[in-house]
């Protein structure tokens, strides 16, 4: 069963067990409104249905006793019996062709990942190629740094005192 509710609930969830073993989380689901085109302009609030979640379907219906979905399991059942289907997604992971795309899923997956990984790899060992080059100019940058810093003030220095000046 699932842990966890499959669309934004507005209610927090309850899990019961059907007369046939089947665990199912219900809650309180929001539905956007069906709105015609003339009413653009104007806010609509979202409908509500109690929905039933299994590992294997789900079903939703729009009678929502109060108290909903913390009612006592007899009340659960009858509503679930009552509730309809809710088709799976066209793209959905359970349809009949979904067997077969599992193995070369998984493997485009792992694919991936091994790319990912090598392509970490070379940039890591690129990087610590380089370090000994970037830490050289480094050293140079600051060693120029220093000598220009040092030429300047030495020139500063000579004017401020009103000795002759000094050749650059």
């Amino acid at each position: 069963m699932p842990s966890y509710p499959k669309g934004n609930p507005l209610t927090e969830s309850a899990q019961f067990t059907g007369r046939d073993g089947v665990g199912w989380l219900v809650y309180i689901e929001g539905v956007p409104p069906e709105a015609p085109r003339r009413r653009w302009g104007q806010t609509l609030l979202p409908g509500r249905r109690l929905r039933f979640d299994s590992a294997d379907e789900s079903r939703a219906s729009t009678h929502m006793p109060a108290g909903s979905p913390f009612l006592s399991d007899a009340r659960l059942q009858d509503l679930l019996d009552r509730a309809e289907a809710i088709p799976s997604p066209a793209g959905s992971v359970r349809s009949a062709g979904a067997p077969a795309l599992r193995p070369r899923l998984i493997d485009s997956a792992r694919r991936a990942a091994r790319f990912a990984q090598v392509a970490v790899a070379d940039s890591f060992r690129r990087w610590r190629l380089g370090a000994d080059r970037r830490r050289a100019l480094r050293y140079r940058s600051r060693r120029l740094v220093s000598a220009a810093a040092d030429r300047l003030l030495t020139w500063v220095a000579a004017i401020l005192s009103g000795r002759p000046r000094l050749r650059p």
